[in-house]
């Protein structure tokens, strides 16, 4: 079983962060990390990879009503939110999906689970929540007390790593779903409990 986490970037200019949790009960758990930036890469890599599962930092739907994002389409009545958006504001601040920079996010991220549907198994999560619902308020040094981490990981790494653990999670029955699965849900660690199940991963590697 590959679990992998993608911390995607708004632009193909940016980084991407990107974490493949591999689960093997003969060689138990061990992580690979590192940045992509262009569309083909980060297809490229999951056609070799072929996880089990992929969860993403990045809406992956539109609100229920909308077409686009656009302030001047008739389907502006539809919203900033989706449902999953205002539940997860009980645990953490997300930003309108209108706003450019997370249009540019949501636009990207829709574009990939379509490409995706239907071939791999797709979750949204957000990691920095993630990581509040754990307790963890450092994510390095709170990763690094359940993993050896590469040298100087970058930010996007290690919330690709968050996101692959809450893939783990996902799979372990150690989770909340928030939102309407119709419009699209964002999954995230039930709580600090879940940690107990971390105590069976390897230290990860540096791809």
């Amino acid at each position: 079983m590959k679990i992998m986490g993608i911390d995607l970037a708004g632009k193909v200019d940016n980084p991407t962060g990107i974490c493949i949790l591999n689960a093997d009960e003969s060689r138990g758990y061990e992580m690979d990390m590192g940045t992509l930036y262009t569309d083909e890469e980060i297809l490229g890599t999951i056609d070799r990879v072929q996880p089990s599962l992929i969860v993403i930092d990045a809406p992956l739907s539109l609100p229920k009503g909308r077409c686009c994002l656009e302030k001047e389409c008739e389907c502006a009545v539809g919203g900033h939110f989706r449902q999953s958006e205002r539940e997860i504001r009980r645990y953490g601040s997300v930003l309108p999906l209108t706003f450019t920079g997370m249009k540019m996010l949501t636009l990207r991220g829709v574009g990939l689970a379509s490409t995706l549907s239907g071939k791999f198994q797709l979750k949204e999560t957000h990691p920095r929540t993630a990581g509040k619902m754990l307790n963890w308020e450092n994510l390095e040094k709170d990763l690094e007390n359940c993993f050896h981490l590469p040298p100087n990981p970058t930010e996007h790494e290690l919330d690709a790593a968050i996101a692959a653990l809450t893939g783990f999670f996902y799979i372990n029955d150690c989770f909340l779903e928030l939102g309407d699965e119709d419009e699209g849900t964002i999954i995230l660690p039930k709580g600090k409990d879940c940690l107990e199940i971390i105590e069976k991963l390897k230290k990860p590697r540096k791809v």
